[in-house]
């Protein structure tokens, strides 16, 4: 029996790429559900105290002595996450800004469709409605809000000039009075 190993070699690379495109539409929809059934922030506090309770068998007393522990650092988890939501978002407005200076008008057009596709991509990866992600447009309704709400702007100070690493502030434990002992 003569077997050209071409033949084989079409053969190999056919179930490659067919196990390759079978594998990247699983991970679209498997990653598509996931990012549907992640928690919101406002339920981080929630989930993680009754995961501690339920794992270590936390008794009444010491749910109750968790729960503000739990809640302000949840709080300032959020707070953190915002800051970086909007730094990257303004970075990224920013590089995509100076890119743009440097491109003659076709380019312009060019990157502005590239720009335009990749949100276009996002939106439907991103079921629960409009990517909101860099330089997309601000932040997704009941997702990337501060943990006050809409209407509550997080205490974040913006950073000063100079200072990348300068981050919000930690919220004051809830069971002492701010600026007290």
């Amino acid at each position: 029996m003569s077997t050209k190993p071409w033949k084989i070699i079409v053969l190999l690379v056919g179930i490659f790429l067919a196990g390759g495109v079978t594998g990247a539409f699983v991970m679209l929809r498997v990653g598509r559900d996931l990012v549907a059934k992640r928690p919101r922030p406002e339920q981080w506090a929630p989930q993680q105290l009754k995961r501690l309770a339920d794992r270590l068998e936390l008794k009444p007393d010491q749910v109750e002595l968790l729960r503000p522990i739990i809640r302000r650092n949840m709080e300032e988890i959020g707070r953190l996450r915002m800051y970086s939501i909007q730094e990257t978002r303004t970075i990224y407005e920013r590089m995509q800004r100076e890119i743009s200076d440097q491109l003659t008008p076709e380019q312009r057009t060019k990157f502005e469709q590239m720009n335009k596709e990749m949100r276009e991509r996002a939106r439907k990866f991103m079921p629960e409605g409009p990517s909101r992600g860099p330089g997309s447009g601000g932040p997704r309704p009941g997702r990337d809000q501060p943990p006050g709400g809409p209407d509550k702007p997080a205490d974040i100070p913006p950073p000063k000039a100079g200072d990348r690493a300068d981050l919000p502030p930690p919220a004051p434990p809830a069971d002492k009075p701010p600026g007290g002992v």
